[in-house]
């Protein structure tokens, strides 16, 4: 039996039995419901497919909620909001020097917000078109973060394969699968062990807006991902599983957040400064439009809607400015 036949995992035909259909069928606890029914921030919450949309909205207007005097977004008296107060709030992160792409996500949740209260029937059609009439505001930043260079993924590699344990093997597959494939940190971890195609030489990834895609394996990434496989075995589950003190592999989904706990724990003993599961991905990008592939590719790889998105990745002009400019002779 070759290698990839002990490590594809076994695919189990669903159930299609309507009625097991219906008795796993999970709706929102009652109070939820009740909640969204009265409280127009709570419905458009609801509203949101992405539990990560979900948390950053949830922020912004428990933000907003305690800006007004409120203790966040439960107690808020959304009905009451204006088009005075929404462009009140956007003025006050405008003088703050907030991002302009910071201000209009605020903007958009409180647009959403308001949309909701007027389904609700707690606001009218002409408060509510006032409210959506408040244009987004201009301009941009130089976008957060860089892309690690070969010395420091090296580096930080290195430091996985210093000795064979499930945490290193495991390890060494995240941070290979993050650069090799671009990915997002939710994406990552919602990657189950039947979504890798061996045959193909891809990962099927479930993108913002439910979008899917097939992430390409590099050729380096493929003995990485394999050695993983080998010791977490495969059985159906997620595919990066968490391993408790004493190496003690649990098929147990990662969180989000404990992609960040694992980079930071591989990183500072590498001797790499700091660096974030985006910047993986921001390094993914540089090295495709590095090697000379259009930005449209790279747009498909990163699963991006819009091109403007991926051409904030692009560093390469940035380069070739600085390089110029350090050339110049001022006498």
């Amino acid at each position: 039996m070759s290698p990839n036949d002990v490590l594809t995992p076994n695919i189990k035909i669903p159930n299609t039995d309507i009625s097991t259909e219906h008795e796993v069928l999970v709706l929102p606890a009652e109070s939820s419901l009740a909640s969204a029914e009265s409280n127009p921030a709570k419905a458009y919450l609801l509203s949101l497919r992405s539990p990560l949309s979900r948390a950053t909205v949830s922020s912004q207007l428990n933000n907003v909620a305690k800006s007004l005097g409120y203790t966040g977004l439960d107690t808020a008296q959304w009905h009451t909001m204006r088009y005075a107060h929404v462009q009140a709030m956007v003025d006050s992160l405008l003088r703050k020097e907030i991002a302009p792409s910071t201000v209009n996500g605020y903007l958009a949740a409180l647009k959403g917000v308001a949309r909701q209260a007027w389904f609700l029937k707690q606001i009218d059609s002409d408060v509510f078109q006032h409210i959506k009439e408040i244009r987004s505001v201009t301009g941009s930043r130089l976008p957060h973060g860089r892309a690690l260079d070969r010395p420091e993924i090296r580096a930080v590699l290195k430091h996985c394969d210093k000795k064979v344990t499930i945490a290193n093997l495991r390890d060494a597959a995240i941070i290979a699968t993050l650069i090799g494939c671009g990915l997002r940190r939710s994406e990552l971890v919602d990657i189950d062990i039947e979504h890798v195609i061996w045959r193909d030489e891809t990962i099927r990834i479930i993108g913002k807006g439910n979008k899917e895609r097939l992430a390409t394996m590099p050729d380096q990434l493929i003995p990485r991902l394999k050695n993983w496989f080998y010791v977490r075995g495969d059985k159906a589950g997620p595919l990066f599983t968490r391993i408790r003190r004493g190496d003690n592999l649990q098929l147990e989904r990662l969180s989000a957040q404990a992609v960040y706990y694992i980079l930071s724990r591989r990183r500072v003993p590498a001797g790499v400064e700091v660096f974030t599961p985006h910047d993986l991905r921001r390094t993914f990008a540089t090295a495709l439009l590095d090697n000379g592939e259009d930005i449209r590719v790279v747009q498909v790889a990163l699963g991006h809607s819009n091109i403007e998105t991926t051409k904030t990745y692009d560093q390469s002009g940035e380069k070739r400015k600085h390089k110029a400019v350090k050339r110049l002779r001022i006498e």
